[in-house]
């Protein structure tokens, strides 16, 4: 089964730069968008267990609203937030539902995130096993 890794940024060569990282430390397939509605349009015919990260830039109130957040756990990814609006939240509200990767960043910062966030682990359909 292929993997992939979604990113969407508002800024396509910092949104390349991440995917290519992506694509380096995870070897998933990445998925830019520039954003929420494309993303979903993207990741529509992914199936369960399929999507490692979204790297979603966009406030915690805005991305709540959204479809893109069930979608990713359908597909199994874990949100990491990045962007200055998420980065104020997290500073004001303390912990928040999803990790923000702080700006500016490198590949260093994401493979210390990635380290701290491994991805979910598919589960296995037991009755497809007896």
């Amino acid at each position: 089964m292929s993997r992939y890794c979604l990113v969407v940024l508002k800024t396509p060569l910092v949104a390349q730069d991440l995917a290519l990282t992506l694509e380096e430390l995870t070897g998933a397939v990445a998925i830019t968008a520039s954003a929420i509605e494309e993303s979903c349009l993207k990741l529509a015919g992914l199936g369960p267990g399929s999507l490692l990260y979204a790297f979603i830039q966009s406030d915690i109130a805005s991305l709540r609203e959204s479809p893109l957040v069930s979608l990713v756990e359908r597909v199994g990814g874990q949100i990491i937030l990045t962007g200055h609006p998420a980065e104020l939240e997290a500073d004001r509200e303390g912990d928040t539902a999803w990790p923000v990767l702080k700006q500016p960043f490198g590949p260093a910062q994401v493979a210390e995130l990635l380290e701290k966030i491994p991805p979910r682990v598919p589960r296995q359909d037991t009755a497809a096993q007896d």
